[in-house]
């Protein structure tokens, strides 16, 4: 499958991803200064697609370790 079409694709506000992820606006602004989360600037106003939401959240999903019978 190929990458969505702009028509296809979604973009969330900061206090968007704010209520999606529940941290403050002020986490996500750190994010996308950090690289974190790619977002779109456009004249101070971050926009962040759906796709590099989801990016974020897969790259911080954590695996628990299975205890090992001894």
């Amino acid at each position: 499958m190929g990458e969505k079409s702009l028509n296809e694709k979604r973009f969330l506000t900061v206090s968007e991803v704010s209520g999606i992820l529940r941290l403050s606006v002020l986490t996500i602004y750190k994010y996308i200064k950090e690289g974190k989360i790619s977002a779109f600037d456009f004249g101070g106003h971050y926009r962040i697609s759906d796709s590099s939401l989801e990016d974020f959240i897969q790259h911080h999903k954590v695996f628990r370790k299975e205890a090992q019978n001894e």
